[in-house]
């Protein structure tokens, strides 16, 4: 072999290494972009996802529901919670069941319109006709809602599921 054939050899080594190095850019840049729209698009969903989220909040101190839709606020209503001798639980609760017209066993039949279950032990949000009593403590424990609010309340809990709703009671 002579200096010429070594210098062509060496001279196609180095095409190749440097069409090989520029397939790794290639191949590189193309998984940046295809991790970077997987980023992306994970984001979107969980922006979905928090979009449909609903909180509840109940302020016993002040017999107040704050209801929000994706962290947005949509309704701040009075309600009535235990009353002396009674309790409403605390803490962070899901929606357990729902049933439109719920009649207590507890307290002979009495009619819980729009009822939204929360804990075990019967403890729900509901309508009230006892409405003058609203922001005053009044119940066995369970939240009474305005009728016109707990029917929208029960509708929104229906249509964006329990699952992406939360309940929140503080003091």
């Amino acid at each position: 072999m002579d200096s010429n054939d070594l210098k062509n050899q060496f001279n196609k080594i180095d095409i190749d290494e440097k069409y090989i190095i520029n397939l790794l850019i290639e191949e590189k840049k193309r998984l940046a972009i295809k991790k970077e729209k997987d980023r992306l698009k994970k984001l979107e969903i969980e922006r979905k996802k928090r979009a449909r989220r609903i909180r509840i909040k109940i302020t016993l101190s002040n017999q107040i529901m704050k209801v929000s839709k994706g962290g947005k606020p949509l309704y701040k209503w009075k309600v009535s919670t235990a009353r002396k001798g009674y309790r409403t639980p605390i803490g962070k609760y899901k929606p357990i069941y729902l049933e439109r017209l719920h009649l207590s066993r507890e307290y002979e039949n009495a009619k819980m319109p729009h009822s939204i279950f929360f804990k075990d032990g019967g403890y729900a949000i509901h309508a009230t006709n006892a409405i003058d009593k609203l922001g005053e403590r009044a119940s066995h424990g369970c939240i009474r809602l305005h009728p016109k609010n707990a029917k929208r309340l029960y509708l929104l809990v229906l249509k964006y599921g329990k699952i992406n709703t939360s309940i929140e009671i503080k003091h």
